[in-house]
């Protein structure tokens, strides 16, 4: 959150309680109530945090209360939607997750982040230390018009009222999102730390924050303020100590992003250039995306697993084979998604191969598992596959555990794709 675009957003007529409502700061979170005075972050005042952030949502107008359920939305729109917006955005192309893909929002407020990734068919878990608050998160996401949305199935989704220390899972979540919330916890590292142990492994955390403004600026007085009028914590950090937190938190490939959302003026590219050059001189926001590790003994041991056809074979544009098909972890070993490309060392991808001159494989492009799959889990993946051979019923697809080997080379068996039907045998491929 830009602390120095508060003003901007405010509305005259629901007046200053609205202007702060509007800052996603106002999100409870759960934390021990005791300063915040380490370096890279503004100290506290020594409130009861956790009780300001509990009883933030009685403090505020009904107009206030009436806002939280339509966040980002409002007529007319604000500054607010614009930047809730397109950082949504940025939420889903960068963790690019598959359908029932399981998300941990942290801190979740009125639930409006839970509200958009369920819409996208993703299985969302909220949370946050306000009764309150999640009794609004859970109203919205009962409100998404099934049907209405492409999804086929009501929206997944559950919310619990709870510190962050005492999350109970384990290896449960593809992604975890922090969005403006991080701030509100007192221990930024067990925070992190706390996370860490919920995401599989591979998995992605987000988080998104303001940066600590200069001292004794306007954004901080009106950080400082806000910390006595709601006992909240409002405590940004600088952008070098973020880095360093998540990293101490056991995060790798850390990555240390900078927003950038506006149309540019062709008839004028140097101001957008001169303006992209200071934001990155001097960020606004704190965005950061990093992984869990895999860990380095993630061998064969445990491996097993069934690849079933679904739907097709069928031939579609340009002569590519389209296809459904269901893997099943029939092993002990959990399954990584890869998450990005090169593909991790112990994560699981399908691999579609056919036979090379050689006799051996000719390795196709590998297709990412949508998500994590569990012992005893099954995951429905769509492929698209380029292979000039594959038309003569020689495609296979196999499991590969990256780094470690082919399923079918450790006792298992690759499923055999029969012929697809070809533009004369279907006049309808193609289109």
């Amino acid at each position: 959150m830009d602390p120095h675009r508060i003003a901007d957003r405010a509305r005259p007529a629901i007046g200053r309680a609205r202007s702060l409502l509007g800052r996603a700061r106002r999100r409870a979170r759960g934390s021990v109530p005791r300063p915040a005075h380490r370096a890279g972050r503004l100290p506290s005042l020594g409130q009861d945090h956790t009780a300001g952030h509990r009883s933030y949502v009685a403090s505020l107008p009904p107009e206030g209360v009436r806002w939280l359920h339509t966040k980002p939305f409002s007529a007319p729109p604000t500054y607010e939607m614009a930047r809730c917006m397109h950082s949504f955005a940025h939420i889903v192309e960068r963790l690019d997750l598959g359908p029932g893909a399981q998300v941990l929002d942290v801190g979740c407020g009125p639930g409006w982040i839970s509200e958009f990734l369920a819409r996208c068919g993703y299985h969302v878990t909220g949370i946050d230390v306000s009764e309150e608050m999640v009794a609004i998160a859970r109203r919205r996401s009962a409100a998404i018009p099934v049907g209405e949305t492409g999804m086929a199935t009501a929206p997944v989704t559950e919310f619990h009222a709870m510190p962050v220390s005492d999350l109970p899972w384990t290896g449960r979540f593809d992604a975890a999102i922090l969005y403006d919330a991080l701030h509100h916890f007192h221990d930024e590292r067990a925070t992190l730390e706390a996370i860490r142990r919920s995401l599989a492994p591979g998995g992605r955390i987000y988080v998104h924050e303001g940066v600590r403004p200069a001292p004794g600026s306007d954004g901080e007085r009106e950080l400082i303020e806000e910390m006595r009028r709601y006992g909240t914590l409002e405590s940004p950090f600088d952008p070098e100590y973020l880095l360093e937190v998540v990293r101490d938190a056991g995060f790798e490939d850390v990555q240390q992003l900078i927003e950038r959302d506006e149309l540019v003026d062709l008839a004028r590219p140097s101001e957008a250039v001169e303006a992209l050059r200071r934001a990155m001189g001097s960020p606004t926001t704190n965005t950061l995306v990093a992984v869990n590790p895999i860990p380095a003994d993630a061998g064969a041991e445990g491996l097993s697993g069934r690849i079933e056809l679904v739907d097709g074979p069928r031939r579609g544009t340009g002569g590519a084979v389209e296809l459904t098909v269901r893997v099943v972890n029939t092993g002990t070993a959990f399954w990584p998604v890869a998450g990005r490309y090169p593909y991790p060392l112990g994560s699981v991808n399908l691999a579609p191969w056919v036979p090379g001159p050689d006799g051996g494989r000719a390795e196709l492009p590998r297709v990412p598992l949508p998500r994590f799959v569990p012992a005893g889990g099954s995951a429905e993946v769509e492929m698209r596959i380029d292979a000039p051979a594959a038309g003569d019923g020689a495609l296979a697809i196999d499991l590969v555990r990256e780094g470690v080997g082919w399923f079918g080379d450790l006792g298992g068996e690759a499923l055999r794709v029969p012929s697809a039907p070809g533009p004369a045998d279907d006049p309808g491929a193609g289109v």
